[in-house]
Parts: C-alpha cells; structure tokens; sequence
C-alpha cells in the first residue's frame, strides 16, 4: 500500500489540542525538557552512535512503502525529509541514505543511496534500511541476516562501535532475532546498545493467528504461537548490555476497545499486566493490540530487570485515525502512519537523547513529567468512561477543562480532572454528542519511575 506523503505530513503535524494531551508545539518543547529537574539528563560525553531505522512487514514488494518518510522539496526546491527521517534531522541528526540490501553481504557506500543526504555520508547519524525483495516475502530469519550485515556496514562505515535502532512492527522481531542470538547461527557481536521499538507485535500478531496462513510466511512468522515468537520471549535473554523501549500505539476514532483473547496467555507476564492503566492493556493501533507491543510483558524482560536493575522502558502514544470514516480492507491504519505522527516522533526524541528513561531513577519526582503521564492516562479514562456510556460509539476527541494535581505521596500522585469527550454513533453516524466526564486518576510508579498502575474514580459522567 502507497501512503501518500501529503498525508504522512498532516499527519506529523495534527494539532493535538482536540485531544486533550497537549498541542504539538507545546508537547515537543515540554517532553524534551521534562528531566531537566528532577533527573539528570544524559551527560555531554555520551556515545553519538549511528541510527539506523528498521521496517516491518511490507505487502507489495514493488512499490515503496515510506514507513519512515518520504523525499520531497522545500519551497525553495531542496530536497527535504518528511516523516521521521525529517523530524530526526530537525533535531540536528543527519540522515546518511538508504542502505539497499540486495544480499546479506552489505557494503558501503556502494550499498547506499544518497538522495536527499546533504553532507558526507560517513559523518552522518541516520540510515534507513530497505530489506531485499526475498527478505520482504519470508519472514524473519533472512531479514535477521540482511540485519546484521547492514549494523556491520554502517559501524565500519562511520567508525562506530555500536548502533542504535528505531524499529516499526515486525521490524523489532527482527532486531529481538538478532539481539537474542535466537536463530542458527545468528550470533549477537554487541553492536547495538539501544532498541526502540514503534507499534511491535512482541508477543506476536493475533491478526496474525487467526488470518496468516492466507498471506504465506510473511505473516505466519509472526502468529503468537510461532516458535521463534515463544522463544524470544520465554527462551532466550535479553542482551544485559542492550536497553530495551517499547512505544504502545492506541488510537484515537480506532481500535478503542478490544481484549486480547487469550492469545497471548503463554507468553506474558500476568502478575505486571493486570495492574497497568488501560492504555496498555486494551485496544491497539488497528494492527498490533497494545499488550503485544510492550515487550515488558515477556518474560524474558522480567529475567532482564532481575539480572541488570534497569528497566525496559515502555510510554504511551496516542495516534488519530487517519482514515475515521474508511471501513474499507484498504483503508490507511494507525498503525502504518505511527512514525510519522508528532506524539511517537517526540518521545523517540527523547528515548534517543534522556538516559534516565534507562537508568533506576525516580521520575516521578519531576513535576513536568508527572503532568504529562496524568493527561495521557487521563484521556484514557475518560475514553473508557465514554464508551462504557455509549456502546456503539467512537470517541473522536476529549477537551480538558480542569487536570490538577490534588494529593501526593512517595510513589503516588493523584489527580482530579473535568473533561469533555465527543464522540460519534458507530451505526447512526448523524448521531453525535458531548459527554462531560469528571473524576479522579491516581498513578502510582514502580522503582524504575513508570507507571504501574491507575486507579480511576468517575464522580459525573452525562451527555450535555
């Protein structure tokens, strides 16, 4: 499927006044600084290591699919980046080109394409990763190979030790693959020091399970009850030298409800899921649902907790439907648009450039972050409240009227909230309605910082 780049860029900069978290301006000025107090932010020594941007699955192996961005022009003709590409380079990471595998022996530069680069290659710090014709039709074991050639190519290329990836849908399985030494003679040479994962089926894809064997290995590599899915996460080990992020995708006017099943019952962690806002634990991107894409629900990340005291980090994004009114089978996914929407982009930002989102840290002690978390969880509820109250609705958008901080305490923070949420009738699409929610949400964090749980008292919920 070809996204078009007009509606990658409204996209990344859709207002998110509507929704209540914060408009993107303020969300990106906000969330880069939220540890300047509080936390220490990461020290002006630290490793600049190489990026190199993975994707997941694609469908039509002909056309190109701009999961990270696209090149177009400025208005004076330069070339110029959209999605994640552009939004890194805006943050003064230069992107060094596309690395085109045609076989797992990678070179470069002779393996690199430099459209739309503007300095030298070797100084830069993004590459993209384009996986050959016949990685894209199997599933993840030759892409693992086409893997580690091209993080071989760019650390010789730019004279780094190591890399550092950003990773969209199945592309982390791939990474996860590698770092885990879980394939035959697939080793891990610990050139990587950091996974970010956008949208992830950890745990695998329940689409997957019930609908992959229609679409051939690509998807069946993929199901929860693959072998090489159940092995990444109750056989094989997390690298202790890795830090580890998972970015949960939910979206807004999408895939607002929906359990898991069962399907994922023999891979996950039951005793930390249980307790988690609702944000990670219903609903997904309208491809992946929300607990598979937080690899802290393995159980490999417990053993890797245990064993190095540092967490595997997890947040929170919030991302509109791109195509609210398109029932279509080819209607445009929250999940493909992810990495171009401005909430995923800013907290990528900050996973990249804030150690302490890695370290044992007490985070919530920053009054900046605490804030955000409650908006973002805030939302949730409200959502959840709405679509309780009207069950053949879609919310559309929550305004806030009031979010204050009421009561506190060591790991706990407390908030009371008046919203307003707007939400459409899913059978009845001229019945519409404002619905005002208010209540209150305490969060209460874990020894790494996160958010362990929410507990939710709605004191009004009525139609206006």
């Amino acid at each position: 499927m070809r996204i078009d780049v007009t509606t990658i860029g409204r996209l990344a900069s859709h207002p998110m006044r509507a929704v209540g978290i914060l408009p993107v301006a303020v969300a990106v000025t906000v969330l880069v600084g939220l540890l300047a107090t509080g936390a220490a932010a990461a020290p002006a020594d630290q490793p600049r290591y190489p990026i190199l941007l993975v994707h997941g699955i694609t469908w039509h192996d002909e056309s190109t699919y701009p999961v990270w961005g696209d090149l177009t022009e400025d208005d004076d003709g330069r070339p110029q980046w959209t999605g994640m590409i552009g939004y890194l380079e805006s943050r003064g990471l230069a992107f060094g080109g596309d690395i085109r595998a045609e076989t797992v022996q990678i070179e470069l530069p002779e393996s690199l394409e430099t459209d739309g680069v503007r300095g030298d290659p070797r100084k830069a710090r993004v590459f993209n990763l384009w996986f050959s014709d016949r990685a894209n039709a199997d599933g993840l074991a030759y892409k693992a190979l086409e893997l580690t050639a091209a993080i071989k190519a760019v650390c010789q290329f730019t004279g780094s030790p190591k890399v550092r990836i950003i990773a969209h849908s199945a592309g982390g399985l791939v990474v996860r693959a590698y770092l885990q030494s879980a394939l035959p003679g697939l080793k891990f040479d610990h050139d990587v020091d950091r996974l970010i994962t956008i949208g992830t089926p950890h745990l695998g894809s329940s689409l997957a399970e019930h609908w992959g064997d229609y679409f051939g290995t690509r998807t069946t590599s993929v199901k929860p009850s693959a072998t090489l899915i159940v092995e990444l996460n109750n056989k094989f080990d997390l690298p202790a030298d890795v830090t580890f992020a998972s970015i949960v995708v939910r979206g807004i006017a999408a895939d607002q409800r929906g359990d898991a099943d069962g399907v994922f019952d023999e891979l996950i962690d039951h005793e930390l899921v249980e307790a988690l806002p609702v944000e990670y634990r219903i609903g997904g991107d309208q491809v992946v649902h929300a607990r598979s894409q937080n690899l802290r629900l393995a159980r490999c990340a417990r053993r890797y907790e245990e064993t190095t005291d540092r967490p595997v980090q997890y947040l929170s994004a919030r991302v509109y439907d791109p195509t609210p009114e398109d029932d279509s089978p080819r209607e445009l996914k929250v999940h493909m648009v992810a990495p171009a929407a401005a909430p995923v982009q800013t907290l990528v930002a900050n996973l990249l450039e804030q150690e302490a989102f890695f370290q044992k840290r007490r985070l919530y002690e920053n009054r900046t972050w605490c804030d955000w978390l409650a908006r973002v969880h805030a939302f949730g509820a409200v959502e959840r409240a709405t679509l309780n109250k009207h069950i053949c609705s879609e919310l559309r958008s929550v305004e806030f009227d009031t979010l204050e901080l009421a009561d506190q305490g060591e790991a706990m923070r407390r908030y009371d909230f008046a919203a307003k949420a707007w939400s459409v009738n899913r059978l009845i699409g001229f019945r519409k309605r404002w619905t005002e929610v208010s209540g209150s949400i305490e969060l209460k964090f874990d020894r790494f910082g996160r958010v362990a749980s929410a507990e939710v008292e709605i004191d009004e919920c009525h139609d206006q």
